[in-house]
């Protein structure tokens, strides 16, 4: 029998049911509108955190800059309170903040008073130039109420380290040393013949010796810079002298003008050297040169010199670039800075180093008359690097192309000198100096620096003998220039040129004849295999202020990859009628690696002010002291500030 189908009916919601959702729509609108108002309450306090974190950056860098300034610390707190208070009057809930509580009354959190980790609300300035600010405002919930939320504490930090910007710059300490000169006085005349501490009072620079500063006055800022009258404090600066480029040439080397490479340093063996930011010892010349010089404009990222220890250790030796590379960091310098900047540079004694060890600073000229005892009124100083361990031996030796050299024909006695041998640092005498009947004439003795230990080491300086008072001359910017070609066989070229003074009475007035020989080691014989060598212009008559350029050209030839010493003889009769012979040593390089032997201990750090950039060089005078740290706070004015993580 078929069955009847059966209709199924919708079922109907009742009122009570409907009531039901209506309470749940009602709880989950209200848990949406607090959760929505929550976020709005949390953007606000995210709007106020970072305005607060803005405002403190801003106070934070404006103490650190106010220190720079040469402000001391109190001042330096007013600046970043005014600060506030002017990025205070815009607060984003309108709620405006408290300025920080005065010195000494800092709030930190609970439990740890005095860490300085631990600000919520002040400004701390450290000795040691890391400086914090901590502010923080209170702002009340909005929506939050609606769970029983009132306010929230919103804080806003900033933390500052002051940092020396260190530039790839090397100033001389000393020139002419080791003093003292004769009949100085102060205010000192600022005379280049004679001994200067570069890191003195302009006044005072003259004074003392190299090793007894007790008669000299630290440099400061003194009076604000003055564009047109640049040298108008010298009783408070230093001497305006050239700080990189021409005119900035060590005692002892020519070649070196002020300009360091900082990523080669330790100069302990020809082995030893340290590299940083991808320099090696392939990297190419001109690579190291753009790599250095744009140091400048970039600020040095590192590592930076630890607190120069005395005697310097490894730490403190750096490369060095030559003096055809100064324009490059000169041109550098004058597109960061302007005359009346101030700068931090490294300070070396004034002496090139060369491994293995030891230097020494001997006089350019000497005088004599032609029969006269000047027994003991002849000093030179040795100096050493931290590895070198032995002692050195000093003697001297004839022009051996000079028939007529006094040494040669016994007018002047042969030299002797004490200590010898003698321990660096020291000051080394010459005990034996005189002369009988030797002919009137500039001559050129050879000094020879000797050492066994720690491995055979010798060294040669030319000195210049002036017997009876010759008074027309000429000099040379050559003295230690290095020549180098990157090949063997190459052929490469330098400059140096040849000037007479601007007087009647001293100019040369007569002509000048340029050879090349070789190295006072081997007495002047030219190394086998060497090429072609010529300079042009070989003769030139020098008159009254004449400054005479002339190119040396040498080539290779077969010698092998090396370094090789050269003499260039400048020889000449002068109006006078007295024969004048001066020996130029330079150095050939052919093919060698990326870095060099010569570098130049770092003494410590000091601030310098500009007083002129051009194209030849960047000039400037000294306005603090010598400090083995550069973050020590004597150097502020040669800091930067930089933000850095509060933990």
């Amino acid at each position: 029998m078929a069955r009847r189908a059966t209709a199924i009916r919708p079922r109907m919601t009742t009122s009570r049911e409907r009531g039901q959702v209506l309470v749940l729509f009602v709880l989950s609108l209200t848990a949406l509108m607090g959760a929505a108002g929550l976020a709005i309450d949390i953007g606000r306090f995210y709007t106020e955190r970072r305005f607060l974190e803005n405002a403190a950056d801003a106070a934070a860098l404006a103490a650190a800059n106010s220190l720079i300034r040469g402000n001391d610390a109190a001042t330096a707190r007013d600046d970043a309170r005014a600060v506030l208070t002017r990025n205070f009057t815009t607060p984003p809930n309108g709620i405006v903040p408290a300025l920080p509580p005065a010195s000494g009354s800092e709030v930190y959190a609970s439990g740890q008073a005095g860490v300085s980790s631990a600000l919520i609300d002040g400004i701390l300035i450290e000795d040691d130039g890391d400086i914090r600010v901590a502010i923080r405002n209170t702002v009340p919930y909005t929506f939050g109420r609606l769970v029983g939320l009132n306010t929230n504490m919103i804080l806003g930090r900033a933390r500052v380290a002051l940092q020396g910007d260190m530039l790839p710059i090397a100033v001389r300490h000393f020139v002419n040393a080791p003093g003292p000169t004769i009949g100085a006085s102060s205010p000192c005349t600022g005379n280049g013949n004679a001994f200067q501490d570069l890191v003195a009072t302009a006044d005072t620079a003259c004074l003392g010796t190299e090793s007894n500063r007790s008669l000299r006055q630290v440099p400061s800022p003194g009076m604000a810079f003055s564009a047109s009258s640049p040298n108008n404090d010298p009783s408070h600066h230093g001497p305006i002298i050239a700080l990189v480029g021409q005119g900035a040439q060590s005692s002892n080397s020519s070649s070196f003008r002020g300009f360091v490479a900082l990523d080669i340093r330790d100069f302990e063996s020809a082995s030893s050297n340290v590299f940083y930011n991808g320099v090696d010892a392939g990297t190419n010349a001109n690579t190291l040169k753009s790599k250095e010089a744009g140091w400048v404009a970039t600020g040095y990222p590192g590592p930076m010199f630890p607190p120069v220890t005395t005697p310097p250790d490894p730490n403190d030796q750096v490369a060095l670039m030559d003096g055809n590379s100064s324009g490059i960091i000169i041109s550098a310098v004058n597109n960061r800075y302007q005359a009346g900047d101030e700068i931090l540079a490294a300070v070396y004694s004034g002496t090139v180093m060369t491994i293995p060890d030891f230097a020494l600073t001997v006089p350019g000229t000497v005088t004599i008359n032609g029969t006269q005892t000047r027994n003991g009124a002849v000093t030179m100083t040795v100096t050493k690097n931290s590895a070198f361990t032995g002692v050195v031996t000093s003697s001297a030796f004839a022009d051996w192309g000079d028939a007529t050299n006094p040494l040669t024909t016994g007018t002047l006695a042969p030299l002797t000198f004490s200590p010898s041998p003698a321990t660096p640092n020291t000051t080394i005498t010459w005990t034996t100096f005189s002369t009988t009947a030797a002919p009137v004439g500039i001559s050129s003795i050879w000094i020879k620096g000797h050492s066994s230990s720690p491995y055979l080491t010798d060294h040669y300086y030319p000195v210049a003998v002036n017997v009876g008072g010759v008074a027309r001359d000429f000099s040379s910017t050559g003295n230690g220039q290095v020549i180098a070609t990157t090949t063997t066989g190459g052929t490469a070229a330098g400059t140096m040129s040849f000037s007479t003074p601007n007087s009647t009475t001293t100019a040369f007035a007569g002509p000048v004849t340029l050879t090349i020989e070789g190295g006072p080691g081997d007495l002047g014989v030219l190394p086998s295999g060497i090429g072609s060598l010529s300079v042009s212009p070989s003769t030139f008559t020098l008159s009254k202020g004449a400054s005479q350029a002339v190119t040396v050209t040498l080539n290779g030839g077969s010698l092998a990859a090396g370094e090789y010493p050269l003499t260039i003889r400048a020889s000449g009769t002068n109006s006078d009628g007295q024969v004048v012979t001066r020996l130029v040593p330079i150095v050939f390089d052919i093919a060698t690696a990326g870095t060099s032997s010569n570098y130049v201990d770092i003494m410590g750090f000091a601030v310098f002010r500009i007083t002129s950039v051009n194209s030849n060089s960047v000039d400037g005078y000294a306005i603090s002291g010598v400090y083995a740290d550069m973050n020590d706070s004597g150097l502020r004015r040669g800091q930067v500030a930089r933000l850095v993580p509060w933990n």
